[in-house]
This record gives C-alpha cells, sequence and structure tokens, in this order.
C-alpha cells in the first residue's frame, strides 16, 4: 500500500517558518532534529498520519550534492515545497519495480530516542521533484505523522498534495477551522 508520508519544505529558517505556521495557520512545529550525513535540521508538523517536514541547511559546508542540494537550492530560492514521499509497507518489493536502492537511515531526536526507517530512492527525487521517494519506519508507532499534537487550528481532517509539472506545488490541510493551503 503506498500513501503521502510527508512534504519536505525546504525553508530558510525553521524557527521563522515555524513561527509563521502557528501564527497564520494555528499549525504547531515541532522540534524534530539533525541528519548528520546531509548537513540539514528538521522539525516536523504532524498532520493525523502524514507530516510537513520543515528542512533547513544546518551545515554551510555539506556537500551540495542529491537531498542537501536540493533542500538548499529551494531555500536560497525564498523557500518551498521541495519533495514528497510515500510511506509503503513493503520497500524491498516497491523499490524493486522502480530500480531504487534501499538504504536504512536512524536520527537522534532531540530527547535521545532514535528514530529508524528505510528510505529509496532520494537521489531520483531530488533530481527530479515530480518523482517521491519512498520510506517503511521499522516502528510505524514512532513515525513523525503518529505524533500526536494540539494544533490550535483543532484536530487535521485531511491533508492534500498538490503537484504541478516540477514536484509538489501547495500542500491542502483540512482542519476544525476549514482548509488551508502551505506555503
Amino acid at each position: 500500500m503506498l500513501e503521502l508520508d510527508h512534504v519536505v519544505w525546504a525553508v530558510p529558517s525553521i524557527r521563522d517558518t515555524a513561527d509563521g505556521l502557528l501564527a497564520h495557520h494555528g499549525l504547531r512545529a515541532l522540534a524534530s532534529g539533525v541528519h548528520p550525513a546531509w548537513g540539514t535540521r528538521n522539525a516536523v508538523v504532524p498532520l493525523n498520519g502524514p507530516y510537513l517536514e520543515l528542512v533547513e541547511v544546518a551545515d554551510p559546508d555539506a556537500p551540495r550534492v542529491g537531498f542537501t542540494a536540493r533542500v538548499a537550492a529551494v531555500a536560497e530560492a525564498g523557500g518551498g515545497l521541495a519533495m514528497w514521499c510515500e510511506r509503503v509497507d513493503d520497500i524491498v518489493a516497491e523499490a524493486a519495480v522502480r530500480g531504487y536502492d534501499v538504504v536504512p537511515g536512524t536520527r537522534e531526536n532531540d530527547d535521545g530516542s532514535l528514530l529508524s526507517w528505510r528510505v529509496a530512492g532520494i537521489a531520483q527525487a531530488s533530481a527530479m521533484p515530480v518523482l517521491p521517494f519512498l520510506i517503511q519506519w521499522d516502528d510505524p508507532a514512532t513515525m513523525p505523522g503518529a505524533i500526536t499534537v494540539g494544533h490550535p487550528c483543532g484536530a487535521i481532517e485531511r491533508v492534500h498534495l498538490d503537484m504541478g509539472p516540477d514536484g509538489p506545488q501547495h500542500l491542502r490541510v483540512t482542519s476544525a477551522r476549514g482548509e488551508m493551503t502551505l506555503p
């Protein structure tokens, strides 16, 4: 089964973007962690299953290739939706169909706990953002979209990703207050 796992929003500043999401939309971002191999840092906005991942380049000396290059380019242009990810039940089978290599990933959360997953297609999605990359969480109960958050806008009811010819364009989120379009 395939479903939207998350959308990467490349930003110049996580703090500024998170403050704006809270002030203008009633969406709360949670500090998350660092991707040391990519030189990026993230925060997550859980959306009742899927989530929005705010990503900034934390290490200005990180090599600008793949994921880091995509995040840096979009952030330096003012920020925006950069990539998207599908959650799969059998990443080995899905990756084989698409010709992707499966790579394990881990990240230490700010609270010291470890989050782990397997991912495929990051290089392809970085080069062609209309394509999703794939993820399978080692423990679905710990995935960022499963975190319960009391958003001031109320419970999240629906999430829809609008795609354009160059990749993700808008994320439409419906809450108790109505529909909001991000960014």
